[in-house]
């Protein structure tokens, strides 16, 4: 691994860590700007606004130029999962309480729509001669982003979801926000848009990769180490990758079988993982999981040496996970 990436890394997220601890929030209403703050400073992988920094240095942008975005990025991303966790009902969210159970779900709304506000206020503190396009990027981005998650609460009344489907929707509610924050540091530059919108493509598939990732670790994960809640997957009959592949070949009776045995064995995660591993579905999905990221690889190589380089090591992070 790219010792000198890796520092780097380490300093972006440290930054990011500073930015959102210093956004100086009003203290009143507290009822409001509290759980706020407990939001955007809770411990997070910063990935996306990482790809930023990344991209954007890569490309040659000053670093104080992109922090207010890669800032806007991270809250937006953070806004998302306020919400997500209540449609969800997670009980945890980074190894600590989720804003509704902490607090309640009147609360976590005007939580995400408030860091929804501040992210918004964060992209307009930067400099660029593109900040229109910019700006309407990331509004397309919300929108994706709440259309993925609509086709994710549809799918979980379907009884047949397909793995196309299922990339369609993660394609909007975990790509977007990723490519996103490539785009946005490609739009900082001076390049061209086809850049831009390759770079767009690039972070998509490696949301896609990035959550089939999430889907496994539901299964083969704890708690301590995800640091959120599992298992919500399993009750709510959320299609993850697994899932539909296991299911792909079943009629209706074995899927509602499969699904009931699943939940007598929520505490039991060997059990769950050997109900997985009988068809093979945990491997499809690290196969399924290899080849986006091949093709995330591939969506870099007409791009500027030093950004490509840098989200190549970027795709060998994400690679390495284990939460």
């Amino acid at each position: 691994m790219n010792t000198d990436l890796n520092q780097l890394v380490q300093r972006y997220r440290k930054e990011i860590d500073k930015g959102l601890a210093d956004l100086h929030l009003p203290g009143y209403p507290s009822s409001l700007y509290t759980p706020i703050n407990y939001s955007a400073v809770t411990s997070g992988k910063r990935l996306r606004p990482i790809l930023t920094f990344l991209t954007g240095e890569g490309l040659g942008v000053s670093h104080a130029k992109i922090l207010p975005v890669a800032l806007a990025v991270e809250l937006l991303h953070t806004f998302t999962l306020v919400h997500d966790d209540i449609m969800d009902n997670d009980t945890q969210r980074r190894g600590c309480a989720t804003v509704h159970v902490k607090w309640d779900t009147n609360t976590a709304i005007l939580t995400g729509d408030g860091l929804m506000a501040i992210a918004f206020r964060s992209l307009m503190e930067c400099q660029a001669p593109r900040l229109r396009q910019m700006g309407y990027e990331f509004s397309q981005s919300m929108l994706e982003i709440c259309e993925g998650q609509a086709l994710d609460l549809e799918y979980e009344k379907s009884e047949k979801v397909t793995a196309e489907n299922y990339l369609h929707m993660v394609s909007k509610k975990t790509g977007r926000l990723l490519g996103l924050a490539c785009q946005l540091g490609a739009l900082l530059s001076d390049v061209d848009e086809k850049v831009a919108d390759d770079l767009n493509c690039f972070g998509i598939e490696l949301g896609q990769a990035f959550q089939i990732q999430d889907d496994l670790l539901e299964i083969t994960s704890d708690t301590t180490i995800m640091g959120k809640s599992l298992d919500s997957d399993i009750v709510a009959g959320k299609k993850t990758y697994p899932l539909i592949v296991a299911q792909s070949a079943m009629d209706r009776q074995q899927r509602r079988d499969f699904m009931e045995c699943l939940k007598t064995r929520l505490h039991d995660r060997a059990a769950i993982i050997g109900l997985f591993q009988e068809y093979q579905a945990l491997d499809l999905a690290k196969q399924k999981i290899s080849e986006l990221l091949q093709g995330a690889r591939n969506r870099l190589k007409p791009i500027p040496e030093s950004a490509a380089d840098n989200l190549n090591f970027a795709i060998n992070l994400i690679s390495r996970r284990q939460r």
